[in-house]
Order: C-alpha cells, then structure tokens, then sequence
C-alpha cells in the first residue's frame, strides 16, 4: 500500500522475523517492558533503513548497515531524535548547534557597518583569552569534593582518595591548630570552619610521617585546601568529576573579548545577547525591527524569533544561546531539535521519537503533545512512548514482549498489553500529605534560603518544571544538608568494554572468588580481566572483536571462541553443579538465582533483588552497553536497595518503563520504607505519582508565587 511503509524479517538484535507496516501521515506507537525491542526497531532498524538510504545516494563509500531485514518497501527519509545527550564537546552551544550564532553575527555587521569576522568566535582575536572563548572556568566544586556526612578525621575530602594516612594526619593537625572539630560532620561546621579546611588559612609546616603501601614516608608542607587546588603530594591530581563550570570573571560568560561590548544593538551587544534568554530575545528582536531598516537581515531575524518564539512555546523560554550542549538534559535537547523539525518546510518525513513527554511537567506535557500531533498532517511519527495520551491518539500501535531481553522481540497482542497496564495494580496507596510548595529563583542552583520540608520513613516526590533544577537538588543540595544521604544519578551506568551486568550489581568478583576457593586457584586464573590467566586470549577478555579503526566504520562482532563471555576456553572443565563459568556468564539471572541458593547465599541474594525488579531474563554476563534505558535505571536502583544509607535520592527512576515495572519499583521501594529509611525521588511518570502522598513543587516564574501558578503544575 502507498499508504504504508512496509518491513519485513526484521532480526535486529533480540527482533524474532518480524513484519510491521507504518502508517504514514499518523501516529505509529511502539509499546512494550525494556528490553523488549522497542529501540532496536525504531532506532537501530527503522531509523537506520531511511538514514542508509539516503547516506547511499547523497555519500561515498557508506558503511554497510547493521540492521537485519529481508525487505522494505516506501521507505522514506528518517529524522531520529533521541531523549539521550552524549554531546560531550563544551563548545557546542545551542547558538553553534542550531545554527543561529551565524545569523546573529550577520545581523550585527550588517546592522553596524563592520566585518562579519569581527563577530565569529573562530577567530583568534575575538575570543577572550582568559576563558579561551569558552565563556566559563572549570573550578572545584566543594559539593562534588566534600562529603558532607563525613567527619574532618574520615577525610571527607573525595579527590583525596590515595594517601589517606597522609592527609589525616596534615587535616587533624590543622584542624586543631585552627579550632576546627575534626570529629564533627563536615556540613554541622561553622561556615568559616568549613572555609578553613577548604581552602587553608595557615603558614604553619607541618611534618607528617606516613604509611604508603606498607611503608613509610615524610613530607613537610603547609596545609593546601583542596579549593586551591595546590599539592601537597604529587599524587595528587583531582580528576574532572570534581569541577564544576563558573561563568568567566573577565568575560562573564559572553566568550567574547571585552571590546566587542562597546558595539551594541538595542542595549545589548553580541556577547551579551547569547546569554538573553528566548522569552526575553523576541522583545529584543522587535526593538531592532522598529530601530532599522532590516531588508537585508529579515532572513536572519526571522529565523531567530521563529526558533526563540517556539522554544517559549516549549516551556524553553528560560534557555540562551550560550547554554552549552552537554549541560542540556535528554529531555531539553529533544524538544529544541524538534524546533527544526516544526518550523521545517520540508514534508513527508519519518520522525522517530523517543518518549518525547519524559521529565515534563503536566503543562509541558500537553505543549509538546499538540505540537507532536500537529506534525502529522506533514509527517509520520514514530513514537516509543506508554503515556496513555499517545496510545489514545494514536492510529497503529506494535507492542513487542512477552518480556524483554530473549523474552522479547515478538509483535504481541496491543490491546491486551495496554488492558494490562491500564490495571491498577493492588499497592495500597498511603495517606496523602501535605503538597510543599516551594518557589526558585534564579539563583535555583543555589538554594539558599530554602524549608523543606521532607517525610522521614517516607516516600517523597519532586516536582517541578523542566530545567528548574530538580536534579541539582538531589545532587548538590541534599548533601549537605541531610545525615547518611545516596544519590542516584539518572545517567547510564558507567564503564567500559568488560562492564556486564555482573560487574555493575557486584557479584562478578565473588564468582570468580566461588570457582577460585572451590579448585584451589588464584582468582587470576577464573578471571576474565585483562592480562588475568583465565581471560580469552583471542579477545583479550572482553569477549568481543572489533574489526576497523574508525569508530564510524567498525564492526563489533561476539568472539566465537569464548562465547562472548571472555573467558579462556580451559576453563571448561572447571564445572561446578554441571556449570563451568562460560555457562553461568551466559545463564539469565533468574537461573542464576537457583544455580546459586546452595552455592553462594548472597550472590544469590543479589540475583534476587534484580529478579524483583523484573530483571530476570538478562544474562549474568550481558554487556552494559547493551542495556536499554530501564535496565539501566533497574540496575542502578539496586544500589539503593543494598545501601546501608537512611536517605536516599533517585533521579527519574521510572523514566521509559511501563506501569508493571514501575509498580515492581515500587514495591521494592516501600521495602525500603519499611526498614526505615526515607526515598526522595524526581519523576513525572503519571503512572508513579499516585504512590506518592508527599510532594514537593519547585516553580520558577521569575516573579511572585500565587497559589494559582503553583497549581498549574
């Protein structure tokens, strides 16, 4: 049919042959847990078709695809918008990204008579040298360096991790020199107390005498703070993590050099206008329409306020030209990419989006729907979503299961999985609390000056508008102000290419330690690690082969040699219970909780816990890379669930995962209130907020709070 796009035997990854028809010009849904598929259909099948075919007729020399189908039909030109950030270059700003700082510099030497270089940032001479036109510099952060629940004699500094012996002899020596408590927690310190220890007020030396490796060593020194960034031993280096961006004192954040801020057009010059917000840009582009004659210009204009005026519309309008690309949240770059796609001109595209309503707030949810919907008089739409509004408007929907991993990648019954999900599962809800409102200034980074007011033994929600901080708030604030605090970030689990899923829940070295004890060898020889006498020698451990190097162009392949799991082959008849440690790599969890009752009590009780969390069906051994967004959120969850913490902070726990898993989630939760411990959470998933009595509102209206504004939310 013309009016459907058509692929068939599609293999992707865990896709068992399936066929799907996309209905153009409407809304096609994709359903389904994590780990069912969703992905490797829209991205890394559908997606990819329309990218390669174009890349094949516009380009040289196109890799061959990745995707596994046996035929498509009406295929057409795809446009793929994650809800994910991977830019990592400081450089790249929503002006750069999007293309409007040229236009920008444009209207400035046409406007004021002068060269178009003198305002482009690729040039020497128009950046400013102490930032190197990067508008800002990287400086300690005493919230990323401080624990604020350890005590001066722990050493509660983190970038101090090597030498410890050392430091807290020099801190405990200083500290009684300067009247600081070394045995109180650092946040109950007295705020010249805390700025003593951090930044070193003393000329005294100091000679310590101290343990490295089982020997010892001296040194004399006076007391550096770790905020001046001064060693006092040479190891000491503190790696990026431990830095945050500070607006450049000579530039103040413009990148320009100072003399550019003489030329100016209606009050602002360039510099200064790359840090006006949207909302406040239109006015300012309806002054220089009134001020001059713009003939020359109006191409330029028009596709700055026609970005500016849909980014408002968007709920962006706090957001400014300057604003770096990797400091944007998946759900803030998603929505200004799909500014180019409102106002293109072009038609007849494939537009796949990925859960386009995550980490709204209700009034933005409904924005970006009426936008989204718009689309489809011009577009077909794509959408990887289980918000219930896409699922009522939407014409086709393919859900995949039965579970995720090697349970899924089937087309399964939709109306029987959105029946399923639209259960109220049996939680009993508890009594509803008080709703805290709480109003953010500009300076909501900060939060000075802030009561709030948090259910202990509770769970407790957070709410509020994206982008007004909510996440800061679990990150930088709750540290210091709260006794035996966790945060759990939202970011994919880190790692690298040996990373599975038994090294991120921890019970990849106590394996290794059970075959290790049981025949009498060093654990190097059931290792898989590099250089370790158990690893595969062909794959160096890693269980993968990768062939090309250009990162566009590589091919990954499983070893066949190793199985994929890294493990040399002698170790084979190493068996214990009939399963030598290639098998139990390759044994989904669910097995592995059986396999290991008898054997290891608390690897089996952490298989458990990822089994409650609906983890089941991953393998032990399952590269992290390939995790989808919910496992890796499952995942992480778990070290909440194993920590000895009493408050712990989740950011957007339930972000991508359906009602039954959110539910699991839940109840695992309420686990944890039970033993006492108190939950913070941020999260706008519909599905989750009736199992949260106590809420906090965080709002941003750059004015006064009225109850009717907090209410809107």
């Amino acid at each position: 049919m013309k009016g459907e796009i058509i692929v068939s035997g599609i293999q992707t990854n865990n896709l068992k042959n399936i066929t799907v028809s996309i209905k153009k010009n409407a809304i096609n849904l994709i359903l389904g847990p994590s780990g069912s598929g969703k992905t490797s259909l829209a991205y890394d099948t559908l997606a990819q078709i329309g990218l390669h075919e174009l890349g094949a007729m516009c380009y040289d020399g196109v890799n061959e695809p990745e995707y596994k189908v046996e035929s498509y039909s009406n295929m057409v030109v795809t446009i793929p918008i994650k809800q994910l950030n991977n830019n990592n270059n400081v450089r790249s700003t929503v002006g750069t990204y999007f293309s409007i700082s040229p236009c920008l510099a444009k209207i400035y030497s046409s406007l004021l008579k002068m060269p178009y270089d003198y305002f482009v940032l690729n040039k020497a001479e128009n950046i400013c040298p102490s930032c190197l036109g990067v508008g800002y510099i990287k400086k300690l952060d005493p919230c990323k360096i401080v624990d604020y629940n350890k005590t001066i004699e722990d050493v509660p500094i983190r970038c101090w991790k090597k030498n410890k012996d050392f430091y807290r002899q020099i801190l405990k020596l200083y500290c009684m020199d300067m009247n600081v408590p070394y045995k109180t927690k650092f946040r109950y310190l007295t705020d010249e107390q805390k700025e003593a220890v951090l930044s070193g007020i003393s000329e005294k030396k100091y000679s310590i005498k101290y343990n490295v490796a089982n020997h010892f060593s001296s040194r004399t020194t006076v007391y550096y703070g770790p905020m001046t960034d001064v060693a006092m031993l040479k190891s000491f280096s503190p790696s990026a993590e431990f830095y945050s961006e500070k607006p450049c004192e000579r530039c103040l954040g413009e990148k320009y050099e100072t003399k550019h801020r003489k030329y100016k057009l209606c009050g602002y010059s360039i510099g200064e206008l790359l840090l006006l917000p949207f909302d406040s840009m239109i006015a300012w582009i309806d002054a220089i329409r009134n001020e001059y004659s713009c003939d020359d210009i109006e191409f330029s204009l028009s596709q700055i306020e026609a970005f500016a005026r849909k980014a408002v519309e968007l709920k962006l309008g706090y957001i400014f030209l300057n604003r770096t690309i990797p400091s944007l949240s998946g759900g803030e770059l998603q929505r200004l990419r799909l500014i180019q796609v409102f106002n293109s001109q072009l038609t007849d595209l494939l537009i796949v989006l990925d859960e386009p309503l995550a980490g709204l707030s209700s009034k933005e949810k409904d924005v970006v729907y009426e936008n989204i919907i718009r689309l489809k008089q011009k577009h077909t739409l794509l959408i990887v979503d289980h918000h219930e509004i896409f699922i009522k408007d939407a014409t086709n929907v393919i859900a995949l299961g039965e579970g995720g991993g090697h349970k899924g990648g089937s087309i399964i019954d939709a109306d029987q999985y959105i029946e399923r999900q639209r259960t109220l599962f049996p939680y009993e809800v508890p009594e509803r609390g008080h709703l805290n409102r709480l109003m953010a200034t500009n300076s909501v980074y900060q939060y000075k000056g802030f009561d709030i007011n948090i259910a202990l033994g509770k769970l407790n929600l957070i709410l509020g508008a994206s982008g007004v901080g909510k996440s800061t708030l679990l990150r930088e604030y709750f540290p210091q102000v709260l006794d035996d605090y966790l945060y759990i970030n939202q970011k994919p689990i880190s790692g690298n290419i040996r990373s599975t899923v038994a090294t991120s829940i921890g019970v990849s070295n106590s394996i290794v330690q059970i075959f290790a004890k049981q025949f009498k060898q060093n654990k190097s020889f059931f290792s898989n690690l590099s250089g370790a006498e158990g690893m595969c020698a062909t794959c160096s451990g890693t269980g993968l082969l990768i062939f090309g190097s250009d990162t566009q162009s590589q091919i990954v392949l499983n070893c066949k040699d190793c199985k994929g799991t890294g493990f040399s082959n002698k170790l084979s008849k190493y068996v214990i219970n009939g399963k030598n440690i290639q098998d139990i790599w390759q044994m989904p969890v669910e097995e592995g909780v059986t396999f290991f009752r008898p054997v290891d009590e608390r690897v089996c009780a952490t298989l458990e816990t990822a089994q409650k969390l609906l983890l089941g069906y991953l393998q032990i051994g399952e590269k992290t890379q390939n995790l989808s967004g919910g496992e890796n959120i499952r995942i992480k969850l778990m070290a909440a669930l194993t920590a000895k913490n009493k408050i712990i902070g989740i950011d957007e726990p339930f972000k991508g995962l359906n009602s039954e898993e959110i539910y699991s989630i839940i109840l695992s939760l309420d686990e944890l209130i039970q033993t006492g411990k108190t939950i913070i959470v941020a999260d706008h998933e519909e599905s989750a907020l009736r199992y949260f009595p106590n809420r906090i509102v965080l709002i941003n209206n750059r004015g006064v709070l009225t109850e009717e504004k907090a209410n809107c939310l």
